[in-house]
């Protein structure tokens, strides 16, 4: 007899709803969070909606302020900067569980991301192509909960926030970088291929810091 499915709570529904609409850049940054909006649209009540947002504000998300009510949490440079480091750590590591288990098959499926990406035309392709492509690299390493936590720190990132990163780095040059490092799996080379992932996550971070700079002045 198969097992049951499991019941989703409402403040797991709200709590769904609500990272939805920050990570798609639904809400934007520093924008208020209308409870009694989200309590209607999923048919709760608002106390679900208030344990969703305690539980986004302990993933700094969500901004809770007495007497003032939910804002979505605006990013720093640093928080930028964390999170890429974030990544450094995590996919570095994936990457190296995963090249030796790739087979052809993931070689292709690759390739055939690379040149959507290069063909693109807008910036939100550019970066919805571009985290296909590192999920694509990072799946042969066999290491769900590895791959899961790549994935939370995408959407805790968001897609606005993936945006801005994919505006400052140079396409061409990003493209370059993959291929790069795609061609070191597909010869096998581990070592050249976690290498190459290091530079290229680390110029995005230099990049980053400059367009931070910029927009300061």
């Amino acid at each position: 007899m198969p097992p049951a499915p499991k019941t989703i709570t409402a403040a797991q529904r709200a709590y769904e709803e609500i990272k939805r609409r920050i990570t798609e850049g639904v809400l934007a940054e520093g924008a208020p969070i209308r409870q009694d909006d989200i309590a209607e649209v999923i048919g709760v009540s608002k106390i679900p909606v208030r344990e969703a947002l305690s539980r986004l504000e302990s993933e700094g998300l969500v901004v809770l302020t007495p007497n003032a009510g939910a804002t979505v949490a605006t990013l720093t440079v640093n928080d930028y900067i964390e999170m890429l480091d974030m990544r450094l750590a995590l996919e570095c590591r994936a990457l190296e569980l995963a090249v030796p288990n790739m087979a052809s098959s993931d070689i292709a499926k690759a390739r055939q991301l690379l040149g959507a990406y290069d063909q693109a035309m807008n910036q939100q392709d550019w970066s919805d192509l571009n985290m296909r492509f590192h999920d694509c690299l990072y799946a042969p390493a066999n290491r769900p909960r590895l791959v899961s936590m790549i994935r939370s720190v995408q959407d805790h990132m968001g897609r606005m926030l993936r945006l801005r990163v994919s505006g400052v780095a140079s396409h061409e040059r990003s493209h370059q970088e993959h291929m790069q490092i795609l061609d070191a799996c597909e010869q096998g080379d581990c070592a050249a291929a976690v290498a190459l992932l290091r530079q290229h996550i680390e110029k995005t971070q230099r990049e980053v810091q400059g367009a931070f700079r910029h927009a300061m002045r």
